[in-house]
């Protein structure tokens, strides 16, 4: 099992990381026969074949019907501990896919006792006076998880005496997603408490782990911390990524901010098939390429949002929870988040089986679980098509009678014959505690009829992330994208924009394209300010 679980460049791989352990590190992991049974093969097979690969790494075996399983209050098949005599961090699931990131990463924090945390962080633990049990649920599919429970695992080892975390993985754990509607990752509670529906920066988490509850807002650090950057650019998405390059390369000297998670929308892309250079390739695996090309030249600094930015005497000064920045030049490349339906039981049912994510939370849904995708573009037809290919049983809803998407999509749709309802549009969605079907009104008569659904998969456009807009007073379009020239000029002297924050083709290419012309134009701009020549307020129509 462990040959067929790590494959041989994988194996090498492992074996230049785990020459970073330090102190042995013991990895208990509980089965039972009849209980997830492909999943607790799954799980030895990954520890032994670790194991094979550093002297380090102790794995211990045993059944939950050992009597130490219940000296470790372990009641589920498979659970993974790691190093359980000194922390308190179990994997409860299988930890694979995606997940298995954060698992290498745990092995190595708990050998070295070296976190993944600031030092900001660390020092605002210290505040910590009373026990807490963090719960992440994870998926294996995806991609904003790991760095959830890379934070929940840091502040395990950091205050080992008073948290424990534990990573729940929700398709082998049906009954405890549906217990604390975590139908949707990352969602995180602390006790029992839901701290975060999603995935949080850094000082957030800290945050609300020690008051036991949701925080909206941490104060910044103090303007001591200033730092000086020629560009700063907000946003971590292909365009912010190719920003960053060409800037570096120009001779400016920049810095990322991203709230969330690198990448943007690609990350959660299942197959990407029309970028130049790949015929097919996964999102996140063109994410990753991309992420580790941009840090050879920038500093990206993921999980840090940008609080707020001011114009100061020619240049602008940037607040995170990082400290204050300052730069000659802003890009802002923040993007767009899913728009929602707008309808009854939305709100109330999301992540309880309402999602705008299928490569996040289709996994729950495999194997035959009934799930609606509601859209008619690119995106609503590849999540249509990757919630099939698990083995969900997809219906596709559109308010038209035509599909917007690429050609070769639709071809691929309706030759896996996906059932679609055309004119329709879902006017309700029901459940009690979870979605349980939804009222489906055809919009050219009006009728209505209920049809059941374990899940509803929202794919019908994007909201502008236009905040840092907003602050800066650029000039918006109706919708709230940014309006920019073709050299990617906003209204505002010094301020750039690039990707779908602009309005543009939603295409990967047209952002690594205004990411890099953004940059360029940053780059002549500072060394010969065209708002010193009488051209304000012409660079944008």
């Amino acid at each position: 099992m462990g040959q067929e679980i790590i494959t041989e460049d994988i194996k090498k791989i492992l074996s230049e990381t785990f020459r970073e352990l330090r102190e042995e590190i013991t990895i208990e992991v509980y089965t039972k026969s009849g209980t997830n049974d492909m999943f607790n093969e799954i799980a030895v097979g990954l520890v032994k074949a670790m194991a094979e690969l550093s002297d380090k790494i102790r794995p211990r075996f045993y059944s939950l019907d050992d009597k130490i399983s219940g000296s470790r209050n372990v009641r589920r098949s498979p659970t993974v501990l790691i190093e359980p005599d000194r922390y308190s961090i179990r994997y409860t699931g299988a930890p694979v896919g995606e997940e298995g990131r954060s698992f290498i990463m745990a092995l190595l924090m708990a050998s070295t006792g070296k976190t993944f945390i600031s030092e900001d962080s660390i020092r605002r633990l210290k505040r910590l006076k009373d026990k807490r049990h963090v719960r992440v649920f994870v998926s294996p599919t995806c991609p904003y998880c790991p760095q959830q429970v890379l934070y929940a695992v840091s502040a395990a080892i950091e205050r080992k005496d008073l948290v424990s975390a534990e990573v729940i993985e929700i398709y082998e754990n049906r009954d405890l997603a549906e217990k604390y509607a975590a139908m949707s990752v990352p969602k995180t509670f602390v006790d029992e408490t839901l701290v975060s529906p999603g995935l949080q920066p850094e000082e957030y988490f800290i945050e609300s782990l020690i008051e036991g509850n949701p925080v909206e807002y941490v104060m910044p650090a103090g303007r001591e911390d200033l730092r000086d950057y020629d560009v700063v650019i907000a946003g971590g998405g292909p365009a912010a990524l190719t920003a960053a390059v060409y800037a570096e390369r120009s001779g400016l000297k920049s810095v990322i901010f991203e709230k969330a998670n690198v990448g943007g929308q690609i990350a959660i892309t299942p197959v990407v098939e029309n970028y130049p250079g790949f015929a097919s390739i996964a999102g996140k695996t063109l994410v990753d390429l991309m992420v580790k090309q941009a840090m050879e030249y920038s500093q990206v600094l993921q999980g840090v949002a940008v609080d707020d930015i001011r114009k100061m005497d020619g240049t602008f000064e940037i607040d995170t929870a990082k400290g204050t920045y300052t730069a000659k030049a802003v890009i802002i490349a923040t993007g767009a988040e899913s728009r929602g339906l707008g309808v009854p039981g939305e709100k109330r049912l999301a992540g309880r089986g309402v999602s705008y994510c299928a490569t996040c939370d289709g996994y729950f849904f495999k194997d035959g679980k009934s799930v609606i995708v509601v859209g008619g573009g690119n995106g609503a037809l590849t999540d249509a098509l990757y919630l099939e290919s698990l083995g969900a049983h997809v219906t596709l809803i559109h308010r038209r009678d035509s599909f917007r998407a690429e050609e070769r999509l639709q071809q691929s749709v309706f030759q896996r014959n996906i059932p679609v309802l055309w004119n329709s549009r879902i006017a309700e969605i029901m459940g009690n505690k979870v979605v349980e079907k939804v009222k489906i009104e055809d919009v050219k008569t009006g009728k209505t009829r209920d049809i059941k659904a374990d899940g509803v998969f929202v794919a019908i456009g994007y909201e502008p992330n236009n905040d840092l807009a907003k602050k800066l007073d650029l000039d918006m379009d109706a919708e709230g994208y940014i309006k920019v020239d073709d050299r990617m000029r906003t209204s505002a002297p010094g301020v750039y924009a690039a990707g779908d924050i602009t309005g543009s083709i939603k295409q990967i290419v047209v952002a690594v394209s205004q990411g890099s012309i953004a940059a360029l134009t940053a780059f002549e701009n500072i060394s010969n300010p065209y708002w010193k020549k009488g051209q304000i307020g012409q660079q944008v129509k």
